[in-house]
């Protein structure tokens, strides 16, 4: 076989474009994140966290913050823990309250009102008193954890930019507000808790009342933050 000068600057061509055009390739294959996983989001764990005691079964459903699907949430300070609760006992019982424990053993707590999270939170003043465990039925041994999926949602967040849409989501966080929610034998609700975006935060708490008495239950949050 004769090779013509005119194959051989063809091969050449070729052989330039090939070892030119393969480097940019991987390079923008590494840039859309196609050569390596991303970075987990801020607002995901590892795995689901179900937790139930004598009375109550708690599930953390996920964690949205703003920008997030369906969140109320308009600042960046605060996030909210999309949780479901069930009366698994034969009596009426109220939750109280949602609050987080800190790497310093404060419970802050969870937001009252929707303005609270269109603004950086002042977790001075968001202090919650620590709702002391009067619980002869709730000893470490009756939580028993089981497993389940816990996802990060990432998309809009609800506009609130006219006085209609503020409206909306003022009478939304009323309805979702996990506060003083009373609920019958076998009653099931899904609600969400406000609370700061505090870093490493340790555990998710429960406080519900049940005939005159007192009771908590807690999530442990070991990987939120870390």
């Amino acid at each position: 076989m004769v090779l013509t000068m005119k194959n051989l600057t063809l091969e050449a061509f070729m052989l330039l474009h090939y070892y030119f055009i393969l480097p940019l390739f991987i390079l923008a294959m590494t840039a859309s994140g196609c050569a390596g996983p991303k970075a987990s989001s801020a607002n995901s764990m590892s795995g689901p966290i179900r937790v139930k005691s004598a009375g109550l079964a708690l599930s953390l459903i996920r964690i949205a913050g703003q920008g997030d699907k369906e969140t109320l949430v308009e600042d960046p300070g605060w996030r909210e823990y999309v949780i479901e609760i069930e009366n698994i006992s034969t009596d009426d019982l109220t939750v109280q309250n949602v609050k987080l424990l800190n790497q310093d053993g404060v419970y802050v707590d969870s937001a009252s009102a929707y303005e609270q999270i269109t603004v950086p939170p002042d977790v001075g003043a968001e202090l919650a008193s620590d709702v002391a465990k009067t619980a002869a039925g709730m000893a470490a041994g009756q939580i028993i954890p089981f497993g389940g999926q816990i996802f990060s949602v990432l998309s809009r967040t609800v506009s609130a930019s006219s006085a209609e849409s503020k409206a909306k989501a003022k009478r939304a966080f009323v309805l979702r507000v996990m506060k003083n929610v009373e609920l019958a034998p076998a009653g099931k609700v899904e609600g969400s808790a406000f609370l700061p975006n505090i870093t490493k935060a340790k555990e998710l708490v429960v406080d519900y009342a049940q005939n005159g008495t007192t009771y908590r239950i807690e999530i442990p949050l070991a990987m939120q933050g870390e």
